[in-house]
């Protein structure tokens, strides 16, 4: 996997759960990959498959990162390990899908104000 630059997987309604994310975000440790994107729409990712999935800021090269996390139950928790993401050394380019969600109190009181 090392000369893995660019990945893309469609993976919706595929019961991915905490498990399968946590998997996925092993993607982190090759060292070349520069462009990914997970599809992920209505998997049961949950809270703890999102914070695991946030450990992708550690991922080296990762310069831009799509997430679909429509319909997977992040929470509040999961909401507040993707802010982590801010921090990737590499990363310029950031899209989340949170559609469908319980957010909670997080995003509204986290929300910067126009």
């Amino acid at each position: 996997a090392s000369a893995l630059q660019t990945l893309t997987l469609d993976l919706h309604v595929n019961a991915v759960g905490a498990r399968g994310a946590r998997a996925l975000a092993e993607l982190r440790e090759a060292p070349a990959l520069h462009t990914l994107t997970l599809n992920l729409w209505d998997n049961a990712v949950g809270a703890s498959g999102t914070q695991s999935l946030a450990g992708l800021k550690d991922a080296p090269a990762l310069h831009t990162l799509t997430l679909n996390l429509h319909a997977n139950d992040v929470g509040a928790s999961g909401t507040q390990a993707l802010a982590a993401l801010k921090d990737a050394p590499a990363l310029h380019t950031l899209t989340l899908n949170l559609l469908d969600n319980a957010l909670g109190d997080y995003v509204t009181h986290h929300t910067p104000h126009t």
